[in-house]
């Protein structure tokens, strides 16, 4: 489970939150036959990451708060730089971007906490955002110059603790990048062109939801993969909200209680001609009457519960269950649940008991990964 459900702006915020809810959840886990280890993907924003680093106090309270948790971690998000729980996101998630020296230190220090909490020989991953918001970072110089410099710094990570770290870039509608096979062509062509691929350390997150909004099929991701020998560093577990079958006043007004929230809802669909949609966020399209009265479907950038397939009224989860079994013969170890919109969801769409919710999203995880793995192995005979 990805801790980004929970704020983590300040390193008092962060042991608060394991020593309450994180601890209140792998409880109700192991409680319902969860097995261990109990999973959990850190997460702490810049203002947090720093002080912790820096102080040896805070490294050894931060593993005491995690063992008192009873939880493990092998993976990190450092996506959001801060503020990820404030009144406005919107695309200052994304900022500063990978042209910035602040997002290049940021990932830096959030590796080397990760680094501190990984045995030597453990693997863990890292995840950030896509380069940015829009075209312009993919075409900067100063990106691949950073990203190159972070491919050396986790190399070294490896060679002082003995911690393998792969940062894997997020994929995201309307970042620099939307689709894991343009991003894996670009870092391989500018990042990683003079790095073996046993030696590569930068590579791609695939967040299921962002890649269902843009319609990336899951066999299309994987095959870019494999073509260009770029890390999986990890999956992110989740799904998109989607409409099938026009907007009705019912469906309008239930996707405006969604709208209110901090997050960018990017949209993708097609209208009753045939003709596709793509809109920037979700508030932008419901203030367009006459655009929704043409929309024929549309998909969503807001995370779900995964365990739901149905919200009612036509509005429906995207697939994910089918691109584990691909992901898991790529040899990807990491799956993190990452459904962060939880807090703030409407109870119609699954939002409500915050705790509760994420037991059973866990739940429904553990089954399909359990059922992807029984289908790899080979029949008795």
């Amino acid at each position: 489970m990805c801790g980004n459900v929970f704020p983590g702006d300040t390193p008092g915020t962060v042991f608060s939150v394991l020593d309450g809810p994180v601890r209140e959840w792998a409880r109700r886990l192991r409680a319902v036959g969860h097995p261990d280890p109990v999973g959990f993907g850190l997460y702490l924003s810049a203002g947090a990451a720093g002080p912790v680093v820096r102080s040896e106090e805070r490294r050894g309270r931060l593993s005491r708060c995690l063992a008192r948790a009873g939880v493990e971690v092998w993976t990190a998000n450092a996506f959001p730089f801060g503020g990820f729980h404030g009144e406005r996101v919107k695309e200052r998630a994304f900022l500063p971007d990978w042209r910035s020296r602040q997002r290049l230190g940021f990932t830096c220090r959030v590796a080397e906490l990760l680094g501190h909490l990984l045995l030597p020989g453990q693997r863990g991953s890292l995840s950030s955002c896509p380069l940015g918001y829009g075209p312009d970072a993919r075409r900067s110089l100063r990106s691949v110059e950073h990203l190159k410099r972070m491919q050396d710094g986790l190399r070294r990570l490896e060679e002082r603790t003995g911690a393998r770290v792969v940062l894997a870039l997020e994929p995201e509608p309307d970042g620099a990048f939307e689709r894991v096979d343009d991003l894996a062509a670009w870092l391989d062509r500018y990042v990683l062109d003079d790095v073996a691929p046993e030696d590569r350390r930068v590579g791609v997150c695939w967040d299921l939801c962002h890649s269902a909004v843009v319609g990336e099929r899951p066999e299309d991701a994987v095959a870019a993969l494999r073509r260009t020998g770029v890390p999986l560093g990890k999956v992110q577990i989740s799904a998109a909200l989607r409409v099938e079958g026009g907007l009705d006043a019912v469906r309008i007004e239930r996707l405006r209680g969604l709208a209110a929230d901090p997050w960018l809802h990017q949209v993708r669909g097609r209208l009753r001609d045939g003709r596709p949609l793509a809109c920037s966020d979700l508030q932008r399209l419901l203030d367009s009457p006459a655009v929704c009265e043409q929309v024929d479907s549309l998909r969503i950038h807001c995370h779900v519960p995964v365990h739901l397939d149905d919200f009612g009224d036509g509005l429906l989860a995207t697939p994910w269950r089918e691109a584990l079994p691909i992901a898991l013969e790529l040899g990807c170890t990491d799956f993190e649940l990452e459904t962060y919109t939880l807090p703030l969801l409407p109870a119609g769409l699954g939002g409500g008991d915050l705790i509760g919710t994420l037991v059973d999203e866990m739940g429904a995880c553990r089954r399909a990964l359990d059922a992807a793995t029984a289908d790899r192995r080979p029949a008795a005979g």
